[in-house]
Order: structure tokens, then sequence, then C-alpha cells
């Protein structure tokens, strides 16, 4: 692993949705190779404020880019059965992984570590921002926000803390873990099947007009964001109707109702004990139906 490894950073649109990427290979320490392309968004919006954390891109910057499925064959080398790099590998992976399971496309075996996790647990600062931690390091940022140039300081951070740091630390506290194995692999495209964008239904009663016995005696777990409800709603309306909610997954959850973002610690958990996952359109055709 030390000091071969291939640093990625995405820019969003909007959510996790990603308008362009950058790519840089390093090996040996030494950049062997640099990607970067504008994407196509796989919904045309741009959250108001974005264009000022992706480095100014805009839908008229992206509208006539390919998607991501379009360049996916130029960049998959990177990926498969390699060391991946992100400073918040939290984002970034899960951008990578959400967008492959949008176009069907099999996620590739692949670690990935975090420099800001261990740059958390090295360095003393009030700031762990990529840029911040970049001019601790005097490593120079001429672009921050530009995909490729993120991507670029990632790796040359990561390269400092493998020449600092012994591998076995370098992995107990930097790796990161996606709680997606390939043996749950089937559960695991379900869950981000069932989290994709929808637009609110008005076909069911509103929430907090339920009456139902449906979830008497039942335990969720509700974890994640969700696009027609807060987290709030859904877990007065379970306990307005007689259902239990958890903080924790464990053998006693019935249910788990599951949004974007949830944790993959929670994800793995699920599907560990075979507990169904549900969407919050899931949950609201269970309690609706007669």
């Amino acid at each position: 692993m030390k000091n071969n490894f291939v640093a990625v950073d995405f820019e969003m649109s909007y959510g996790h949705i990603p308008c362009s990427i950058g790519i840089v290979e390093f090996i040996d320490g030494e950049v062997v190779n640099k990607y970067e392309s504008l994407i196509r968004p796989i919904d045309l919006k741009f959250s108001p404020i974005n264009p000022s954390k992706n480095g100014g891109i805009y839908l008229e910057d992206v509208i006539n880019e390919r998607e991501f499925d379009e360049i996916w064959d130029e960049i998959s080398h990177f990926f498969c059965n390699r060391t991946i790099v992100a400073h918040q590998a939290s984002t970034d992976i899960n951008v990578l992984l959400k967008t492959l399971n949008h176009y069907k496309i099999e996620i590739p075996n692949f670690k990935s570590f975090c420099t800001l996790k261990i740059s958390q647990k090295t360095f003393d600062l009030d700031n762990f921002g990529l840029n911040k931690v970049a001019n601790h390091l005097n490593i120079i940022q001429e672009n921050h926000h530009n995909a490729l140039d993120d991507a670029f300081v990632c790796g040359q951070i990561f390269n400092y803390l493998c020449n600092e740091i012994d591998e076995d630390n370098i992995s107990r506290i930097g790796q990161y873990h996606t709680g997606v194995s390939h043996r749950n692999k089937s559960a695991v495209d379900n869950y981000f099947n069932k989290v994709k964008v929808v637009k609110r239904s008005n076909i069911y009663s509103p929430i907090s007009e339920i009456q139902t016995d449906k979830l008497s005696g039942k335990t969720f777990v509700v974890s994640g964001v969700f696009e027609q409800f807060s987290r709030d709603e859904l877990k007065k309306a379970i306990e307005d109707n007689g259902g239990k909610v958890g903080s924790s997954i464990s053998a006693k959850t019935d249910f788990v109702v599951a949004g974007a973002n949830m944790g993959p610690a929670k994800l793995e958990k699920a599907v560990q004990l075979n507990i169904p996952i549900i969407s919050e359109n899931d949950f609201m055709g269970m309690i609706n139906k007669n």
C-alpha cells in the first residue's frame, strides 16, 4: 500500500450528485497519472451554494458533458483492486458507491483511506480542512475545490503521512470501512435502490393523520436523511401507532427505515442480522395498507 495509491476527489452539484472528478495516481510516492473530467449530473439540479464549494461549476458548464457511466470505462482501472485515498472519504467514497449503484455498475474491490481521519489523529490543528492541513505541511494548494488539485493535494498529504507513520498505524487510524462486503452486495444494492431521490407522494394520507395497529409491538431504527419526512416525523408516527424506536440495530430490531447517507456500520449490521431495510415509501405503504 505504502506510497502506491490513487487519490480521488469529487465536486458535487448538490447532495451526493457529482459534477466533477479528479484522480491522481501515485507509484512509489510519485505522480504517474492524472485524470480530470466534468460530469453531467444525474439530476440537472444545483444547490444555490454549491458553486461556491465546487470551484465555480454551474449547470451550463456540465449540461453537455458525459454522465458518469460514460466515463467509467476510462477510469475503472484506477479503482479495481487499488488503494483509494480521499480527504473526508465518508463523502467521496459514498458519492462513488451511490453513483455506481445508480447506473447499476458493479462495485470494484478496493481499500480506502481518509486523510482527514489520519490528520485528526496526527496533527494539533483548529481546522482539518484540506487546505488547512496542506498549509500546515507547506504543501502548495493552487486551486482549492478544483477536483484535480484537491486530489493532488490529498495525495501529497497521504505521501507525507505514509513516510511519518508506519503502515499498521495508517491502517488502524485511517482506513475507511464502507460496510459493503461482496457477500452482502445484493442487500446493499437494494438499499441504494430504495434511497434514490423520489418526489413527494400524494397517494398516502398525511403521516400525522395515520392511525394503525400494524406497528404495535414492533421495533424500528430510523437512519439517514429522508426526502418526504424528517426523522422526527417518522419516529413520532411509529411511537404514536404503538411501535418502538430504537437508537441502535440489534437482534430485537424488526425493521430499519433507511434514508440517504445511512451510516455504513448500521447498514452492515442490518444485513448481518437479516433485518428488513425499508424506504420511507415502503414504510408509508406498510401503514396505509388496509
